[in-house]
């Protein structure tokens, strides 16, 4: 038992190496190809540092273990959002919500959109006999694909008209690094992780098996949170250059980007639609990260000057609903 925690804890460790190096070839190469704020943040930092998700969903599949797939992908979600709340006590003074712009809602609405198509989905297949396929891919996976295509195009244009910080862009981070070395190093990176994943959710899968405790909350905490690491550095190192748009475009265009993860599970997932195999549980996964996204997007929206502990009333509210959520799962999942 010792073993398995100590195998995950290093494969952990290895993908927070992995998916910050991963990250930073990801800025680079988005500075020297010069690449708009939209996605530098929202679309390909998201991109880079959301890889350990897609792989352990899609190796999750493989397995046939498509409760860690989907709760590796809502847990993510959730953790993402918590992430908010630690980049808020770090940027220094006043709530962080102040410093981005509002363009920030449309992603943060795309996501809960998604989000919600997944959980209604499931919602579907357990409580009704519907089951429509391509393929053994469900139709629900196919909606997923063209929503979050429509919507990283409207992302996209929204984004080219209505330009975030000049300052953030204009900044030259990298100039000593050639674009031949950052796609190098982007490159291997991702295929450390590509490896880190597959083990993480193995060892993860056996974690569950050994200890009795349900797939979903290994998916959704365990894993989850441990993928959701590269974001974390990601975020934390956008706050320390005051690249707050950058921050938090990343926090949203991961959560979206997390959400066509489930096509990608449900193609490798080939007995059924993964959405019917998985436990009911996730759909108050999914809720509890529908929650902290609306927190969020008020916050962005009403944008209040009040802080408690010196972070904003919006991000206290995400950890607390983060945290009862944790608890909730916890105790669901050892009494299964």
């Amino acid at each position: 038992m010792f073993y398995l925690w100590l195998k995950f804890i290093i494969i952990a460790g290895l993908i927070i190496i992995s998916g910050t190096y991963l990250s930073k070839f990801g800025d680079i190469i988005a500075e020297k190809t010069g690449l708009g704020q939209a996605l530098i943040g929202g679309i390909l930092l998201a991109l880079a540092t959301s890889l350990p998700e897609l792989v352990t969903s899609i190796t999750s599949s493989l397995v046939a273990v498509p409760d860690i797939a989907i709760g590796n992908v809502f847990g993510s979600n959730t953790f993402n959002l918590m992430i908010l709340a630690i980049a808020d006590l770090l940027h220094g003074q006043g709530p962080l919500m102040l410093k981005v712009k509002y363009s920030h809602i449309l992603s943060g609405l795309l996501g809960i959109l998604l989000s919600g198509i997944v959980a209604f989905s499931i919602m579907v297949y357990h409580f009704t006999s519907f089951n429509f396929t391509i393929s053994s891919i469900g139709l629900e996976s196919i909606i997923i694909v063209f929503t979050y295509l429509l919507g990283v195009k409207l992302i996209f244009r929204y984004d080219k008209k209505n330009p975030l910080d000049k300052d953030e862009m204009e900044k030259e981070l990298y100039g000593h690094i050639k674009l031949k070395k950052a796609l190098i190093g982007f490159s291997l990176s991702a295929v450390v992780i590509i490896f880190a994943g597959i083990q993480l959710t193995l060892t993860g899968d056996k974690i569950s098996t050994v200890t009795g405790i349900d797939k979903t909350f290994i998916g959704s905490i365990l894993i989850a949170a441990a993928t959701s690491l590269p974001e974390l550095v990601a975020t934390i190192a956008a706050i320390r250059i005051n690249a707050y748009n950058m921050a938090i475009g990343n926090v949203f265009g991961s959560n979206i980007f997390n959400m066509i993860i489930v096509f990608f599970a449900d193609l490798f997932y080939t007995k059924a639609p993964v959405l019917s195999a998985v436990s009911v549980l996730h759909i108050i996964t999914a809720l509890i990260g529908l929650i902290m996204s609306a927190i969020a997007l008020i916050g962005l929206f009403y944008r209040s000057k009040r802080t408690v502990f010196s972070i904003g009333w919006d991000t206290l509210f995400i950890s607390i609903v983060y945290f009862l959520g944790v608890y909730l799962l916890f105790h669901l999942g050892i009494n299964i």
